[in-house]
């Protein structure tokens, strides 16, 4: 079997089968503690057929103007409830580590629609005008299964919110919930000054969330400081829009760090509001 090049991948996220067969192709593989390693990536042609025959194109990006992912995104988090969405997030702690990045999607377009526009139409948002914006959705959707979320180039997200809208998200389990709880507490309980990369050494030494890699913890941490338990260096999505231009000038001046805003700029402490709300959960 093979797809026509111009396919779309499935809106869901993979799991079973077409999990290993996609992680084989995309270069990744379990490690024995159940974590996630780089590999070689398969490009044998028997591997190939597996994934399209489960509708998956392989290493075949999906073109979109940035107009289009602006409007997709804010249409697609229109249908996803606050609550299950913080919900997911919880259960990424553990049972479900797809639920990490939909906070940090929703955050971003939360606010779009009500941001300054320019003369084509888009925010200071983050979204590349000058050229078509190309999105692996296939390794997208894998990476999401695998645990991996980020704040940085936007028009991924929309992956991430497609499949959200259309499948749902997961629920957290009481045992999520208690690693939530410890989580916010370990964080409380660091002395003032304590910087993002004390924090995530810190998760780290914990063994709350097992079988995450240092990104992925960061990830985590990220999706606190985006929804604001981690008070940071610009105000958090959920609360306001975010312009590119303050999310640069937060990064002016400071220490070199490969961990952006607003996480790059704790330094310490936790919003109980907000702590509270996910402890609610």
């Amino acid at each position: 079997m093979s797809l026509d090049p111009s396919a779309r991948a499935p809106r869901r996220i993979p799991g079973g089968a077409e999990l290993d067969v996609l992680m084989r192709l995309y270069g990744y593989r379990f490690t024995r503690t159940g974590g996630v390693a780089g590999a070689e990536a398969s490009h044998d042609p028997a591997d190939i057929e597996a994934a399209e025959s489960h509708g998956w194109p392989v290493r075949v990006p999906e073109h979109f103007t940035a107009n289009e992912v602006f409007t997709r995104s804010i249409e697609a988090a229109s249908h996803l409830d606050d609550d299950a969405v913080l919900g997911a997030f919880i259960a990424g702690l553990h049972s479900a580590p797809r639920g990490r990045q939909t906070v940090i999607s929703v955050g971003w377009c939360r606010h779009l629609a009500e941001a300054a526009v320019a003369a084509d139409g888009l925010p200071d948002c983050g979204l590349a005008r000058e050229e078509a914006l190309e999105i692996d959705v296939t390794e997208q959707l894998l990476r999401l299964a695998l645990g991996w979320a980020w704040n940085e180039q936007p028009h991924h997200y929309l992956a991430d919110l497609d499949a959200a809208s259309a499948e749902g998200l997961p629920v957290p389990t009481d045992d999520d919930r208690e690693r939530l709880r410890s989580l916010l507490d370990l964080i409380a309980g660091l002395p003032d000054g304590t910087r993002p990369g004390e924090l995530e050494k810190a998760v780290a030494r914990a063994r709350i969330i097992p079988r995450a890699d240092r990104y992925q913890r960061y990830g985590i941490l990220l999706g606190l400081a985006e929804f604001g338990v981690l008070p940071g260096s610009v105000t958090p999505s959920w609360d306001g829009f975010v312009s590119r231009r303050e999310v640069a000038e937060a990064c002016t001046g400071g220490p070199r760090s490969d961990v952006p805003p607003p996480l790059s700029g704790w330094r310490g402490g936790i919003d109980e509001r907000k702590a509270a709300r996910l402890r609610s959960l």
